[in-house]
């Protein structure tokens, strides 16, 4: 008992070493490559079949199906790649894993110790936040995936022996479904269907499994792939799940023909691979052809089930989606992801913006008024789930660079959260001042104050170019602008006070009625693009 207890352990821990060295191979890849990945498949890929190449190659180097999915999941997300795109890279992804687990099957238990000795010796020498170290840690996980299935290998041998596990095995014989389900839950614990496919051709292979309980087992693992690839996209937006969940249907159907077909023993007249790897290959191959045959209606089905549901661009409430588990891939993408929604935000602050200028030359009822500070609490919201983001984002594998860019996007997200206070600030003063005392600036004190209000609408406009800009040149050219623009409304602010003084000393009536106010809003116009300014020389500091 004892012996065999021996046995089952050192199976249970070869499986949870595969499940370790996939998530190496799979967390050092997109570490190193994953904006690099994430770019090569938002580009040129123009039809199904590159779609399903790509998706093919980008599964065999993350070693996962549900890595490659979730990447595609939020390239989808963005609109970066159609409906279309998605499910064939999809598909090719699940015979990319297919692919991977033949070829570890194979005997390379001899090469894993030299692996491990170069992935050792880079991961160290290099240290992790390098790219030649996470590269010794892919080396790593690599070799210690055929350490542990040579492993398995050895320690499913004794079991085929043993009389306590004999009724165990006899009731997966009887009852195929068992076998399903065993497969299905072991890809599900192991987040990959790897670690199953092997376990049951290893148990196959000792003939502990007859080979009909052995493909009901890895038909269980493709299931547990599919239900995996529902899981991990399901907080995504309609669109980023469309993929995800047409590849699963079809998946689903397949399995479901198969297993028909399985159970009314047409397999007796079918020629199948006598190896079961095979079979799992064979079967992903078939699955993958018959996807790209039906694609177009196949996305046209999802199209219509998962509809893209256009909302108002100043409504910020869904902040949850920002927290998906594919904007956690790789740093890379959770800094690309961050700065998209610091854009974003940006935006908003323009058009919040637009409503002080309202204000100014309106006097708007309380229930407009409400809306506009609603969209200053919608912002104040964004803002606080950009800056938890950000330090989610945040890994001890974190490289300068990297560093860099986000103590940029975490102090320019700061500086904005002050902006829409102060916005919001403002927007309440001249609500107070002016609209609910049904009080009018003069045509000269609007006019000037719709002169600062458009100078720092400009500077805002400015810095939205700026953060959108990769080209340096470019960007050094707006902060010249940006700057140009705050002294330009300094000036302005100098000029419009005096002017201000001169019709208070000429008795104009709507002057002195405003006459505190007007110089107030003169002093928060300042204080905002002074704050959007400072947004530029916070990220400038630290390049």
């Amino acid at each position: 008992m004892d012996e065999l207890m021996n046995h089952i352990a050192n199976l249970l821990g070869a499986v949870a070493l595969i499940f370790w060295g996939t998530y190496m191979v799979k967390s050092g890849m997109l570490r190193t490559f994953g904006m690099s990945l994430r770019t090569a498949l938002s580009h040129g890929l123009d039809n199904r079949f590159k779609g399903f190449a790509a998706g093919f190659c980008l599964s065999s180097l993350l070693q996962s199906s549900t890595a490659a999915t979730l990447l595609v999941a939020g390239l989808q997300s963005e609109g970066l790649v159609n409906t279309l795109i998605a499910i064939s890279c999809i598909f090719g992804a699940e015979l990319g894993s297919a692919f991977v687990a033949t070829v570890l099957s194979l005997n390379l238990a001899v090469i894993a110790p030299i692996l491990i000795l170069i992935g050792v010796v880079m991961f160290f020498h290099y240290t992790p936040s390098k790219r030649q170290g996470q590269f010794g840690r892919i080396v790593m996980g690599l070799a210690f995936i055929m350490v542990a299935i040579n492993q398995i290998v050895v320690s499913t041998e004794p079991l085929r022996s043993s009389a306590d596990l004999a009724p165990f095995f006899l009731l997966l014989h009887d009852y195929l479904i068992l076998s399903f389900i065993a497969g299905m839950l072991l890809a599900i614990g192991c987040v990959s269907s790897l670690a199953a496919v092997i376990v049951s051709s290893s148990l196959y292979a000792a003939q502990v499994l007859d080979y009909e309980t052995a493909i009901w087992m890895v038909l269980g693992a493709n299931a547990g792939s599919t239900v995996l690839a529902l899981s991990t996209t399901m907080f995504a937006s309609s669109v980023g799940r469309r993929g995800p969940y047409a590849t699963s249907f079809f998946r689903a159907l397949i399995i479901a023909l198969a297993l028909f077909v399985l159970s009314v023993g047409l397999p007796n007249s079918i020629k199948l691979p006598d190896n079961v790897v095979l079979f799992h290959l064979s079967f992903n191959a078939l699955v993958g052809l018959l996807g790209l045959l039906f694609i177009k209606p196949l996305s046209a089905l999802i199209e219509h089930c998962l509809p893209n549901i256009q909302t108002d661009p100043t409504i910020y409430s869904d902040n949850k989606k920002l927290f998906v588990q594919e904007n956690f891939l790789s740093v890379g993408i959770s800094l690309s992801v961050a700065k998209k929604n610091l854009i974003k935000e940006i935006e908003g602050i323009r058009l919040l913006w637009g409503d002080v200028d309202t204000l100014l030359r309106l006097n708007p009822n309380p229930g407009d008024v409400m809306l506009m500070r609603n969209k200053a609490a919608e912002l104040v919201r964004l803002n606080r789930s950009l800056s938890l983001f950000l330090n989610r984002a945040v890994t001890p594998s974190l490289s300068s660079y990297e560093a860099i860019q986000w103590q940029n996007m975490k102090s320019v997200n700061g500086s904005l959260k002050s902006a829409v206070n102060l916005i919001d600030h403002t927007i309440e003063v001249i609500n107070e001042g002016k609209c609910l005392k049904h009080l009018d600036f003069s045509p000269e004190g609007l006019r000037e104050l719709r002169e600062s209000h458009q100078i720092v609408l400009s500077s805002i406009e400015t810095l939205h170019a700026y953060l959108s800009s990769t080209d340096a040149k470019e960007k050094k050219e707006l902060t010249e602008k940006l700057l140009a623009h705050q002294k330009r409304l300094l000036t302005a602010a100098r000029e419009q006070t005096h002017l201000h003084l001169l019709r208070i000393a000429n008795d104009d009536v709507n002057a002195i009625e405003t006459d505190a106010l007007h110089l107030e809003i003169q002093s928060l116009f300042n204080r905002v693009a002074g704050l959007i300014c400072a947004s530029v020389n916070l990220e400038l500091e630290r390049v």
